[in-house]
């Protein structure tokens, strides 16, 4: 089963249509802020050291923690699927970047 990488975990959130592409695993729960960038550049290179092409990352949080995610993840896999909500349809749309051309 792919795993569905929550960016900021957030209890107030349903999530249970991000379910269906994964089992959820949170990369930070509530960084404060300042941040401390060395400690979330650390957690998220243990949590998103898993990452395969058939994972999703969840954009779900601050932007700032959403870009520090995608670089990281793009470091262990050419081929990156996002989940972006929807609010026409109130879906997650999954997107997928595939990087391995880029230098």
């Amino acid at each position: 089963m792919p795993t569905v990488y929550v960016i900021q975990n957030d209890n107030n959130k349903d999530l249970s249509g991000a379910k269906r592409y994964g089992d959820l695993e949170a990369v930070f729960f509530n960084p404060r802020k300042p941040y401390d960038t060395n400690f979330l550049l650390d957690m998220a290179h243990k949590v998103l050291s898993k990452i395969t092409k058939y994972d999703y990352i969840l954009m779900l949080g601050d932007p700032a923690l959403c870009g520090v995610c995608t670089a990281v993840a793009r470091e262990y896999c050419d081929e990156i699927n996002i989940l972006s909500w929807d609010r026409r349809s109130f879906s997650y749309l999954p997107l997928t970047f595939d990087f391995s051309d880029a230098e």
